[in-house]
Protein backbone atom coordinates (compact mmCIF):
# COMPACT_ATOMS: atom_id res chain seq x y z
CA UNK A 1 0.00 0.00 0.00
CA UNK A 2 1.41 3.74 -0.89
CA UNK A 3 2.29 6.22 2.36
CA UNK A 4 0.71 9.65 2.75
CA UNK A 5 2.90 12.34 4.10
CA UNK A 6 1.34 15.78 4.93
CA UNK A 7 3.29 18.00 5.21
CA UNK A 8 1.72 21.45 7.16
CA UNK A 9 4.58 23.08 9.68
CA UNK A 10 5.50 25.78 6.45
CA UNK A 11 4.33 25.60 3.12
CA UNK A 12 1.39 22.79 2.48
CA UNK A 13 3.09 19.67 0.58
CA UNK A 14 1.76 16.19 0.17
CA UNK A 15 3.45 13.41 -1.23
CA UNK A 16 2.58 9.35 -1.72
CA UNK A 17 5.65 7.21 -1.58
CA UNK A 18 7.95 10.45 -1.61
CA UNK A 19 6.61 12.07 -5.02
CA UNK A 20 4.80 15.20 -4.54
CA UNK A 21 1.59 15.33 -5.38
CA UNK A 22 0.10 18.42 -7.46
CA UNK A 23 -3.47 19.42 -6.55
CA UNK A 24 -5.34 21.66 -8.62
CA UNK A 25 -7.04 23.78 -6.46
CA UNK A 26 -6.53 25.24 -2.51
CA UNK A 27 -9.58 24.57 -0.96
CA UNK A 28 -8.63 21.03 -1.98
CA UNK A 29 -5.23 21.70 -0.16
CA UNK A 30 -6.85 23.52 2.64
CA UNK A 31 -9.88 20.62 2.54
CA UNK A 32 -6.85 18.06 3.31
CA UNK A 33 -5.35 20.21 5.98
CA UNK A 34 -8.53 20.80 8.36
CA UNK A 35 -9.06 16.85 7.57
CA UNK A 36 -5.25 15.99 8.91
CA UNK A 37 -5.93 18.35 11.31
CA UNK A 38 -9.05 17.61 13.33
CA UNK A 39 -8.41 13.90 13.30
CA UNK A 40 -12.29 13.53 12.93
CA UNK A 41 -15.30 13.39 10.42
CA UNK A 42 -16.98 16.47 9.13
CA UNK A 43 -20.44 16.77 7.54
CA UNK A 44 -20.55 17.68 4.83
CA UNK A 45 -22.93 20.47 5.52
CA UNK A 46 -20.63 21.75 7.97
CA UNK A 47 -17.76 21.62 5.29
CA UNK A 48 -19.60 23.12 2.50
CA UNK A 49 -20.63 26.72 4.89
CA UNK A 50 -16.43 26.76 6.51
CA UNK A 51 -14.84 26.67 2.71
CA UNK A 52 -17.64 28.22 0.42
CA UNK A 53 -19.81 30.46 3.28
CA UNK A 54 -21.03 32.93 0.07
CA UNK A 55 -21.36 30.18 -2.26
CA UNK A 56 -25.23 29.04 -3.25
CA UNK A 57 -23.69 26.32 -4.67
CA UNK A 58 -21.23 24.97 -1.85
CA UNK A 59 -22.15 21.24 -1.86
CA UNK A 60 -21.84 20.89 -5.75
CA UNK A 61 -18.46 23.02 -4.79
CA UNK A 62 -17.35 20.54 -2.45
CA UNK A 63 -18.27 17.12 -4.27
CA UNK A 64 -16.08 18.97 -7.22
CA UNK A 65 -13.19 19.42 -4.60
CA UNK A 66 -12.87 15.95 -3.44
CA UNK A 67 -13.36 14.50 -6.66
CA UNK A 68 -10.03 16.55 -7.59
CA UNK A 69 -8.88 15.68 -3.96
CA UNK A 70 -9.42 12.04 -4.56
CA UNK A 71 -7.95 12.46 -8.10
CA UNK A 72 -4.68 13.80 -6.79
CA UNK A 73 -4.28 11.26 -3.76
CA UNK A 74 -4.99 8.71 -6.16
CA UNK A 75 -5.90 5.86 -3.39
CA UNK A 76 -8.57 5.43 -0.77
CA UNK A 77 -7.74 7.77 1.78
CA UNK A 78 -10.87 9.33 2.04
CA UNK A 79 -13.39 8.53 4.74
CA UNK A 80 -16.62 9.84 2.61
CA UNK A 81 -20.53 9.12 2.53
CA UNK A 82 -23.31 10.65 1.75
CA UNK A 83 -22.98 12.24 5.18
CA UNK A 84 -19.89 13.07 6.05
CA UNK A 85 -15.90 13.60 5.36
CA UNK A 86 -13.11 12.41 6.92
CA UNK A 87 -9.52 10.84 6.78
CA UNK A 88 -9.08 7.20 7.07
CA UNK A 89 -7.35 5.88 10.01
CA UNK A 90 -3.92 4.28 7.95
CA UNK A 91 -0.56 3.07 9.79
CA UNK A 92 0.20 4.57 6.07
CA UNK A 93 -0.70 8.18 6.78
CA UNK A 94 1.95 10.45 8.30
CA UNK A 95 1.12 14.43 9.42
CA UNK A 96 4.01 16.80 10.37
CA UNK A 97 1.08 18.51 12.84
CA UNK A 98 0.10 15.07 14.03
CA UNK A 99 3.97 13.93 14.63
CA UNK A 100 5.06 17.35 16.63
CA UNK A 101 1.74 17.56 18.88
CA UNK A 102 2.37 13.50 19.80
CA UNK A 103 5.75 14.21 20.44
CA UNK A 104 4.87 16.76 22.63
CA UNK A 105 2.45 14.99 24.60
CA UNK A 106 4.62 12.04 25.13
CA UNK A 107 7.45 14.11 27.05
CA UNK A 108 4.25 16.07 28.63
CA UNK A 109 3.00 12.39 29.66
CA UNK A 110 6.67 11.88 31.86
CA UNK A 111 5.43 14.02 34.32
CA UNK A 112 8.70 16.07 34.49
CA UNK A 113 9.14 19.54 36.05
CA UNK A 114 10.28 22.01 33.17
CA UNK A 115 13.27 22.03 34.65
CA UNK A 116 14.28 18.52 35.05
CA UNK A 117 16.66 16.75 32.30
CA UNK A 118 15.04 13.79 30.90
CA UNK A 119 17.16 12.14 28.21
CA UNK A 120 13.61 10.59 26.51
CA UNK A 121 12.03 14.09 26.56
CA UNK A 122 15.02 15.79 25.21
CA UNK A 123 15.38 13.68 22.29
CA UNK A 124 11.54 13.74 21.61
CA UNK A 125 11.49 17.70 21.99
CA UNK A 126 14.45 18.30 19.70
CA UNK A 127 12.80 15.48 16.89
CA UNK A 128 9.62 18.25 17.34
CA UNK A 129 11.35 21.70 16.74
CA UNK A 130 13.41 20.10 13.57
CA UNK A 131 9.66 19.23 12.28
CA UNK A 132 8.49 22.58 12.94
CA UNK A 133 10.01 24.15 9.61
CA UNK A 134 7.85 27.46 9.28
CA UNK A 135 4.37 28.59 11.11
CA UNK A 136 1.38 26.10 9.93
CA UNK A 137 0.34 26.57 6.26
CA UNK A 138 2.90 29.38 6.18
CA UNK A 139 2.18 31.85 2.72
CA UNK A 140 -1.27 29.88 2.39
CA UNK A 141 -4.43 31.53 2.60
CA UNK A 142 -8.03 31.30 0.72
CA UNK A 143 -9.73 34.51 -0.22
CA UNK A 144 -13.38 33.96 0.43
CA UNK A 145 -13.38 31.80 3.19
CA UNK A 146 -12.70 33.63 6.43
CA UNK A 147 -14.23 30.81 8.86
CA UNK A 148 -11.16 28.37 7.24
CA UNK A 149 -8.66 31.50 7.64
CA UNK A 150 -9.83 32.19 11.16
CA UNK A 151 -9.32 28.10 12.19
CA UNK A 152 -5.96 28.53 10.36
CA UNK A 153 -4.82 31.28 12.74
CA UNK A 154 -5.45 29.71 15.56
CA UNK A 155 -3.71 26.45 14.78
CA UNK A 156 -0.75 28.64 13.94
CA UNK A 157 -0.73 30.63 16.79
CA UNK A 158 -1.51 27.37 19.18
CA UNK A 159 1.63 25.41 17.15
CA UNK A 160 3.71 28.44 18.08
CA UNK A 161 3.08 28.60 21.52
CA UNK A 162 3.60 24.92 21.83
CA UNK A 163 6.85 25.62 19.63
CA UNK A 164 8.22 28.29 22.07
CA UNK A 165 7.44 25.85 25.22
CA UNK A 166 9.38 23.27 23.81
CA UNK A 167 12.59 25.79 22.37
CA UNK A 168 12.54 27.33 25.82
CA UNK A 169 12.72 23.75 28.03
CA UNK A 170 15.55 22.47 25.63
CA UNK A 171 17.74 25.95 26.21
CA UNK A 172 17.10 25.15 29.69
CA UNK A 173 17.71 21.37 29.81
CA UNK A 174 20.59 21.72 27.54
CA UNK A 175 22.16 24.59 30.14
CA UNK A 176 21.82 22.65 32.74
CA UNK A 177 24.04 20.02 31.35
CA UNK A 178 26.79 22.26 30.43
CA UNK A 179 25.78 22.06 26.75
CA UNK A 180 25.64 25.49 26.46
CA UNK A 181 26.14 25.50 22.29
CA UNK A 182 23.39 23.58 22.01
CA UNK A 183 21.19 25.24 24.77
CA UNK A 184 21.77 29.01 23.00
CA UNK A 185 21.05 27.77 19.75
CA UNK A 186 17.71 26.73 21.13
CA UNK A 187 17.53 30.06 22.78
CA UNK A 188 17.76 32.16 19.98
CA UNK A 189 15.47 30.30 18.14
CA UNK A 190 12.89 30.71 20.90
CA UNK A 191 13.72 34.61 21.22
CA UNK A 192 13.33 34.48 17.33
CA UNK A 193 9.47 33.39 17.79
CA UNK A 194 8.70 36.84 19.64
CA UNK A 195 8.87 39.85 16.87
Amino acid sequence: MSRLTLFFLGAPRMERDGMEIEVDTRKAVALMAYLAVTRQSHSRGALAALFWPEYDQARAALRRTLSALNKALAGDWLDADRESIGLKESADLWVDVVRFQGLLSECKAQNQPAAAVCPPCLAGLAEAVALYRDDFLAGFTLRDSPGFDDWQLFQTESLRRDLGGALERLARCHSALGDFEEAISYARRWLALDP
